[in-house]
């Protein structure tokens, strides 16, 4: 025991005593948050349920570092390593007790729960129900994203203007709103704005979906007493600047966009109720701006400033206000400009709440009686309408009776989550802080959790991140390259969002290796395309990482991975096994292998006939430790029998999995039939680190549900990757990935990434 343990034991009763931090099962690492208003950088973590979680650098390394097997003094100095600053275990274990475990990232034992602790904003959604589900969704975004192109953008723009500009040079306002004097106009008029509420809402999916992120579904709630219409785009926070305010504009471009629909229309039609649709789309348009309460506005103005959630910064900027407390820790990790901006905003947000609510308190009581002498009334009234046959008056009445109720359901649930807010509030005061099992005298969240933190910047301090300007990378695809090009690289408007997002994928792609890693593809179920995965995996990382990569054809029944590439070897894994003891280097090795041109070896099986006996446990696990001394990332391509010896040796051996299956019932109970096979046999830390592929063939079942299934290994494992039909692929012949359709490139680059991820894990 080091003198380190002793003393972390002594004052901590925990540190360096056998806990062992890892992260949440189904945690994702998506890296810095680009354009951020901090002074340090941030970076993003997407748990299981979805939600994203932003954090200082020292807690990103500690989630990144902890995979449940090292020590507290062993993820002490690979996070102090890479953070370029000492970071003591006992401060290592608050900072996972008072931060991380709360919020659901790392726990200090396998045997602890997680919290998943979600945020519980006081102007949240109410009453919230789901109309669109992901699928539907993300189906609907697909659609609508070509009109985020630049040159639809400008045309639609100009359409509306110029409509704009006619309407209000030639039509009166009894003319733009004469479909409002009689109910039948009214009631069509409404339609009509639920409809371009609706469509507003597919514009922050198409937005989504245009910068690459993937949108959730669409609901209702009730928002303050207002009826309101949602769409989940928490994964648009993984995307650059320019892409997260794309997904908040998207919302009111789609507004433009029916408005524009609508004067086409009126053009046509001469339909009255359009001109005035065209004109509350306006007045929608210029509420959805307002930035005070959680419109679009109000993330509009959080991503233009790179801080995300500005409620969250009212009270350290209002702290940062009272006489000498202007260096307030909250405020002043924010950069000048943006602090200037958000202070602003918290000048104007907090006394416009205040006088809104003390407003909302104090015409409660006549509220209410009105609304109690009214609503009988009404009543009546619709009652008396429908009787006698007039069904749009009927209709336009009930309307009118659900207009003055939602805001009295409104305002009790406002009241209530405001009355359970203080109270919370004022129990943290009085509730003296819980003493957990351990007592650090003095431990930070930030920076000053750190040993040295106090001492004078040196040599270190000169990196190219603190002391050069960031340089925006040209762009190598489509009219940007082009402009880069004819401009000698004088004009440079970067990449497009696709190409940030294939960018962002190989970074992580590259992730590097601690050591040798052995990356085994399963699948018990023949047909599934457990060889193509493998082969088309091994070329994407081959292709985007410097190391060696090389693909082990395991399948003792005569497997056809060789037959997927130009052979240059006739030597199969028995020959390699067989003159192992002369092979002393790379060189060597060399002969027995088949080199693509991504890079990509492939060691083929054997395929003679006349043999009579396939290779075992053993042998196998002697190719695999033979490999291990000569390439950084080994593929094993297995057979389809689990049971086989041979196989259960290599999962022995194994670092992370990959579970094939193809789009079908039996096919995905098979997979999850070997992920229970796998937790029952001691190899649950596999199944965590797992990745799921589906490949989806032409001509399959509309009834099968691709989505549930996916969602089921989602929550098992620590991705799911959908591979889409590709003709280049059901030849069974040589194949390299510029053969394949940009949709499937894409997708392998997905799984890479995916597969990449789990590097940071040690089994």
């Amino acid at each position: 025991m080091t003198t380190n343990e002793v003393v972390d034991r002594a004052a901590t009763g925990l540190a360096g005593a056998g806990i062992r931090p890892g992260r949440a099962v189904g945690l994702r690492l998506l890296g810095p948050y680009e354009g951020s208003g901090f002074r340090d950088d941030r970076y993003l973590v997407e748990r299981s349920d979805r939600q994203m979680v932003m954090l200082t650098k020292l807690l990103y390394l500690i989630v990144e570092y902890a995979d449940g097997h090292a020590s507290t003094d062993l993820l002490a100095t690979r996070v102090s390593r890479a953070y370029g600053r000492h970071l003591d275990p006992a401060d290592l274990v608050e900072l996972v007790r008072v931060k991380l475990a709360p919020a659901g990232l790392v726990t200090l034992s396998k045997a602890e729960p997680i919290g998943q602790r979600r945020a519980d904003p006081l102007l949240a959604l109410s009453l919230r129900g789901v109309l669109l589900p992901s699928a539907v969704v993300r189906s609907i975004g697909r659609v609508f994203a070509p009109l985020f192109h630049r040159p639809v953008i400008l045309a639609i723009l100009a359409a509306v203007v110029a409509f704009d500009v006619w309407m209000l040079t030639t039509l009166s306002a009894a003319d733009v709103f004469s479909a409002l004097i009689d109910p039948a106009g009214v009631l069509t008029v409404l339609l009509l704005l639920l409809v371009a509420t609706m469509f507003h809402e597919f514009g922050h999916a198409a937005g989504c979906t245009y910068g690459g992120a993937r949108p959730g579904q669409i609901g209702v709630g009730l928002y303050l007493w207002i009826p309101a219409f949602y769409t989940n785009v928490t994964s648009a926070y993984r995307l650059n600047r320019a892409g997260r305010l794309r997904t908040d504009l998207g919302g009111v471009y789609f507004n433009v966009v029916f408005m524009a629909a609508a004067a086409a229309a009126y053009l046509w039609t001469e339909w009255p109720p359009l001109l005035a649709i065209i004109a509350l789309s306006h007045l929608e348009i210029a509420q959805q701006l307002l930035p005070i309460v959680r419109f679009d506005g109000y993330y509009i103005l959080g991503d233009l400033a790179g801080v995300p959630n500005l409620f969250g910064h009212v009270r350290p900027i209002m702290r940062s206000l009272l006489p000498g407390r202007r260096h307030d820790h909250g405020a002043a990790q924010l950069r000048l400009r943006t602090r200037i901006i958000v202070t602003a905003w918290v000048l104007v947000t907090v006394p416009t709440l205040l006088i809104g609510l003390g407003a909302l308190l104090w015409n409660t009581p006549g509220y209410l009686s009105a609304f109690l002498t009214r609503s009988s009334g009404i009543w009546n009234t619709t009652r008396d309408l429908f009787s006698a046959g007039q069904l749009g008056a009927a209709a336009l009445s009930a309307l009118s009776l659900l207009a003055i109720t939602l805001p009295i359901v409104g305002i009790g649930l406002v009241l209530g989550r405001s009355l359970h807010h203080l109270v919370r509030a004022l129990l943290a005061r009085r509730t003296p802080p819980v003493e957990g099992p351990m007592t650090i005298t003095k431990a930070s969240t930030e920076l000053a959790a750190v040993n040295d933190a106090a001492k004078p910047p040196g040599a270190d301090a000169f990196t190219e991140e603190q002391m050069l300007r960031r340089r925006t990378p040209p762009a190598h695809h489509g009219w940007r390259h082009g402009l880069y090009v004819a401009t000698s690289g004088r004009v440079n408007v970067g990449p497009s969002p696709a190409e940030q997002r294939e960018l962002e994928q190989i970074a992580r792609v590259r992730t590097p290796l601690r050591a040798p890693r052995r990356v085994v593809t399963l699948s018990r179920k023949g047909g599934a395309g457990k060889t193509t995965t493998t082969l088309m995996l091994g070329h994407t990382l081959a292709m985007h990482r410097g190391d060696r990569v090389v693909a082990l054809d395991a399948n003792p029944d005569a497997g056809s991975l060789i037959y997927r590439v130009q052979r240059e070897s006739p030597a199969t894994v028995t020959n390699l096994l067989g003159e192992r003891t002369t092979i002393t280097k790379y060189a060597d090795l060399r002969a027995y292998t088949s080199q693509t041109s991504s890079r990509l070896e492939v060691i083929a099986s054997d395929d003679d006939p006349t043999i009579s006996q396939a290779l075992g446990e053993r042998d196998y696990r002697a190719a695999l430790d033979l490999l291990t001394v000569h390439y950084n990332l080994i593929l094993v391509d297995t057979g389809t029998g689990i049971l086989d010896s041979a196989v259960q040796g290599i999962l022995r051996e194994a670092d992370q999995i990959v579970v094939v299956m193809p789009p079908a019932l039996d096919g995905a109970r098979v997979a999850a039939g070997t992920l229970d096979w796998l937790d029952q046999h001691g190899h649950g830390d596999l199944v965590e680190s797992a990745v799921a592929v589906i490949n989806t063939t032409r001509s399959r079942s509309r009834r099968i549900q691709l989505d549930a299934i996916e969602s089921h290994f989602a929550a098992r494992c620590a991705g799911t990757v959908r591979i889409p039909w590709d003709p280049a692929l059901d030849i069974g012949a040589a194949t390299e990935l510029d053969e394949l359709r940009p949709a499937t490139r894409d997708a392998y680059l997905e799984l890479a990434e995916k597969v990449a991820t789990g590097f940071t894990h040690d089994r």
